[in-house]
């Protein structure tokens, strides 16, 4: 028989024979994980065991120390797509760029023009995806959860190199024949809207230049977040206790340089000073664990493409710069009025200076992470850039009510307006010209109740800068 002993934490199964003769001692591990906002992406690669069968049969168990709870899970198909294909063969070459020459790896969604994955099958290049703080403890052997098939186990063991020691695990398995499990579990824990004023994405998006408006949504269980058109996010609501709920949003934005309006989030959404702004959607997908909307576009860069990932209480923004040689670069937030009050902080700033319209000195440096706190809620943005040689990076931030700096999109003012500027040229990065150049930019939000510190901002910096490993074996109960 086995017995359990628990205490400070610790789950001991203790295997002992018949007439009181002690057997074997094994340790069962307890469930620790405190990063609640994070996920666990496993690639298909990293499960041998349960690639080439089916997607739908695939099912996440966690064990709570005396039985078995499903877990939500979630798979996320992706391929290698030819651009072009995605922009319904509609693209035109731009500035010697031509859409028909890249090739990436994308996710695929049938209800754009990017098309299903070729293999049916949960494949190499799939991913599953379930969240940190659904993991439980280690399971003991003898039992195994209703409704599955034997001997299709997978134990994920997951482990977080910031706060050593803790850990947790997920079991996936494949489902029985007859089996009524769902991979969602019955959890939905966040929704995205994906809404054209237009109509259906196939049948009235225009690729080739005319604004395509929308108004689409996205609801997590701290946020909310609008989209009036692809690159515009135009909405922030943090709705995490004790936050106000207030928008703070008036842009993200992107420009050359803050007075340089020839180039912006608008121009990449539309026709521009020189020439139109050919665009398309890769992926919007509302899934159960996590939701995606990918697109591509922006002026000319019509291989540029910008990744959102929503977990319901975090976001993760990928940028893929694929454009030719350019001057600089700034990817910013513009607030509204309504994060007066808040306090913005950096890590060459961690004392913080207040957001009320009026100037501010801070001290420059590079922008590793930036937090936004007050009555309003706490957003943590942590950046991380991959690049293929070495821009020069700085800090931006502007508080002005009456900014003598031209304000190219949004509204008339700059409440709390910082981010990330590289002022060095960029070489070129456009696989469509046949450039090797390559750069990616990945914004980590955190969206939190009022109270963030220079403290909790460092500890997400630290948290996103070494993510949660996960090892993977065969289980067998």
């Amino acid at each position: 028989m086995k017995l359990k002993v628990t205490g400070f934490g610790i789950t001991v199964a203790i295997a002992v024979a018949s007439f009181g003769v002690a057997g074997d001692v094994d340790v069962v591990h307890a469930a620790s994980l405190t990063r609640t906002a994070d996920p666990v992406v496993l690639a298909g690669s990293q499960l041998p065991t349960l690639v080439a069968g089916s997607k739908t049969t695939i099912v996440g168990f966690r064990w709570n120390g005396s039985a078995w709870q499903q877990v939500p899970i979630q798979i996320d198909e992706r391929a290698v797509k030819n651009f072009l294909t995605i922009y319904n063969n509609a693209a035109s070459s731009f500035y010697g760029s031509e859409p028909g020459l890249v090739n990436e790896l994308v996710y695929t969604a049938t209800s754009s023009w990017t098309g299903k994955d070729p293999d049916v099958k949960f494949d190499n290049d799939d991913e599953l995806v379930f969240m940190a703080r659904d993991a439980g403890v280690q399971a003991p052997g003898g039992t195994q959860p209703v409704g599955t098939a034997v001997g299709t186990g997978v134990e994920v063991h997951v482990t977080d190199p910031v706060n050593v020691g803790n850990e947790g695990f997920v079991y996936l398995f494949r489902k029985s024949a007859g089996s009524t499990l769902k991979q969602a579990a019955g959890v939905k824990y966040q929704k995205y809207t994906f809404r054209l004023s237009s109509g259906g994405y196939k049948t009235t998006y225009n690729l080739t230049g005319t604004p395509n408006p929308e108004n689409s949504l996205v609801t997590g269980a701290t946020y909310t977040r609008h989209f009036s058109e692809r690159w515009l996010s135009d909405q922030l609501k943090v709705t995490a206790p004790g936050s106000t709920a207030v928008d703070i949003l008036d842009r993200n934005k992107v420009l050359f340089a803050p007075t340089v309006c020839s180039r912006s989030e608008d121009t990449f959404n539309a026709t521009g000073p020189f020439g139109s702004a050919e665009g398309a959607f890769v992926i919007n997908k509302n899934g159960p664990v996590r939701s995606i909307r990918s697109y591509l576009g922006a002026n000319s860069g019509p291989n540029t493409q910008r990744t959102h990932f929503f977990y319901d209480q975090r976001e993760d923004i990928r940028t893929d710069l694929r454009v030719h040689t350019i001057p600089s670069i700034m990817d910013f937030v513009d607030y509204s009025p309504a994060a007066s009050g808040m306090t913005y902080r950096n890590p060459a700033n961690t004392a913080g200076v207040l957001v009320d319209g009026n100037p501010d000195t801070v001290t420059a440096g590079t922008p590793s992470w930036e937090q936004m706190s007050g009555a309003q809620g706490t957003v943590t943005m942590v950046r991380q850039l991959n690049a293929s040689f070495t821009p020069t990076v700085t800090n931006y931030y502007l508080d002005d009510s009456t900014p003598s700096t031209p304000q190219c999109t949004g509204d008339a003012f700059a409440y709390g307006s910082s981010g990330s500027y590289i002022t060095s040229s960029l070489p070129c990065t456009d696989p469509g010209t046949g450039c090797a150049g390559s750069l990616a930019a990945t914004t980590t939000l955190f969206y939190e109740s009022p109270g963030g510190d220079e403290i909790s901002a460092a500890q997400h910096h630290a948290e996103v800068a070494q993510p949660l490993t996960s090892a993977t074996t065969p289980w067998v109960p």
